[in-house]
């Protein structure tokens, strides 16, 4: 699958899935992550991504999104776009097989997120065999909750969203950009919700193909 050495990690995907998740923090900081979406598509030309910019202020002008085109050109994918749950819905991904979802507000993206129906069209994408890329919040969005987006190192929650449920594609909440300085934080939250939480740093990266999760760093 990758040259590089991974460990298992306990998540589960809570549906079929004949395709593969990839869950960062931040993208391909880590050039490990590239090679790892590479291995598992194999051939990228063929391979249309839809970059999800949602979640991001100045949407395809950030620097971030920007950033994430010009990775992605450079891994040999062809035709890369920019999608906004904003304006467009779920059946607009119906010809891709690759959505990377950028980071920023956790809140915005969820509320477009379910106001398109976005878990629809991530899981059509996962049966056909494509990959979904979670970057931050796009990777927390597919958790069972968002509720630590609201405590620990919180959000602003302009967008008024009091329901934290999660899109529940996958059974554990992720915490992105992880430093030991939020560990404290982190372990009365699981206490608290009687749930365990998924660490990445920004190093990290969880690959997850069918029902089986490896942690890549």
């Amino acid at each position: 699958m990758c040259r590089y050495h991974t460990n298992m990690v306990e998540i589960k995907v809570n549906f079929l899935n004949k395709g593969m998740l990839l869950l960062t923090s931040a993208g391909f900081f880590n050039p490990k992550v590239a090679d790892m979406a590479i291995g598992v598509l194999g051939n990228t030309i063929n391979k249309k991504v839809a970059i999800v910019t949602t979640a991001a202020g100045g949407k395809e002008t950030n620097v971030y999104s920007k950033l994430a085109k010009e990775q992605l050109d450079k891994m040999g994918f062809q035709d890369v776009d920019f999608v906004d749950l904003e304006v467009q819905g779920a059946d607009h991904f119906s010809g891709y097989d690759v959505i990377y979802v950028c980071g920023g507000n956790t809140f915005k993206l969820l509320k477009f997120a379910r106001e398109t129906d976005f878990k629809s069209a991530i899981l059509k994408v996962l049966n056909r065999g494509g990959l979904y890329i979670g970057v931050s919040a796009g990777s927390l969005i597919v958790g069972p909750s968002v509720q630590i987006a609201n405590e620990i190192s919180a959000d602003r929650n302009d967008v008024g969203v009091s329901d934290f449920t999660g899109m529940g594609i996958v059974d554990k909440i992720l915490f992105p950009h992880y430093e030991s300085k939020y560990e404290m934080e982190i372990k009365n939250f699981e206490l608290k919700n009687n749930v365990t939480v998924t660490r990445l740093t920004n190093n990290q990266a969880v690959m997850i193909i069918g029902q089986e999760a490896n942690l890549i760093e």
